[in-house]
């Protein structure tokens, strides 16, 4: 998401879910992290709800607190493939267990041969062999790499946003927010959690990587009741 006009957010949730559950899980993520239903309450409510203050927002001990508690604010990564892995999923490729067929085929006809004992008759399967492996080493060798790369690049870049803690508005990562924590918006911020509007002027977000919408999708602080059959928005 991202935010065309500065606005003060209350955080409710961590996005701590899968990328394939994160828009099922969501709202029931917020309903189990506190004691009520985000979207059907006042920011003064939810404020006593989260224990924090949207004037003042969460103390630096606070925040720490919730921190160790919840764990950072970021989506569940799978275990980074090993080095060896890596290399025996090069083993498997169609083309590749094709090769060494190839050269299993070469040695075993060989083996029985009228040239069994002539160590230059197995020339072409061991060579198709050392082939193989020097592939699927280097290729392996060059995804981890790329791996490593990736991951470096990814922590270079990592989003910060403006939180109200101890009265004071400061700069931290986006992966340091925690439940109770004041997010201050500004033009082209992206959301770094599923929030509240605590205040908001003319604010909206574009959900396009989310719902494939073209159109930036207006968003309030005030509760809206909820009429049957509508679809409910994000």
């Amino acid at each position: 998401h991202s935010c065309r006009r500065g606005c003060p957010l209350l955080v409710v949730v961590l996005l701590r879910v899968s990328d394939t559950n994160l828009l099922n899980m969501a709202s029931a993520s917020a309903v189990n992290a506190l004691t009520v239903d985000p979207s059907e309450v006042t920011p003064e409510e939810l404020e006593q709800s989260a224990a924090t203050s949207i004037a003042n927002g969460l103390t630096p001990e606070r925040a720490a607190q919730v921190l160790a508690e919840d764990g950072p604010n970021e989506l569940e990564q799978p275990p980074r493939p090993t080095l060896l892995m890596l290399f025996i999923l090069q083993l498997v490729g169609f083309v590749i267990v094709l090769l060494l067929c190839a050269a299993v085929a070469s040695i075993v006809v060989n083996g029985y041969g009228p040239k069994k004992h002539d160590v230059l008759s197995y020339t072409t399967g061991m060579a198709i062999f050392i082939i193989v492996l020097i592939n699927a080493c280097i290729a392996a060798w060059t995804e981890h790499k790329a791996g490593d790369a990736l991951e470096a690049l990814t922590k270079m870049t990592q989003a910060s946003i403006y939180v109200v803690r101890g009265g004071k508005e400061i700069k931290v990562e986006v992966p340091t927010i925690v439940r109770g924590d004041i997010v201050v918006l500004g033009t082209g911020d992206v959301v770094p959690a599923d929030l509240r509007l605590a205040e908001a002027d003319d604010v909206k977000v574009s959900e396009m990587a989310l719902t494939g919408e073209p159109d930036d999708v207006a968003k309030t602080w005030k509760n809206k009741p909820r009429r049957e059959g509508e679809p409910e928005k994000l």
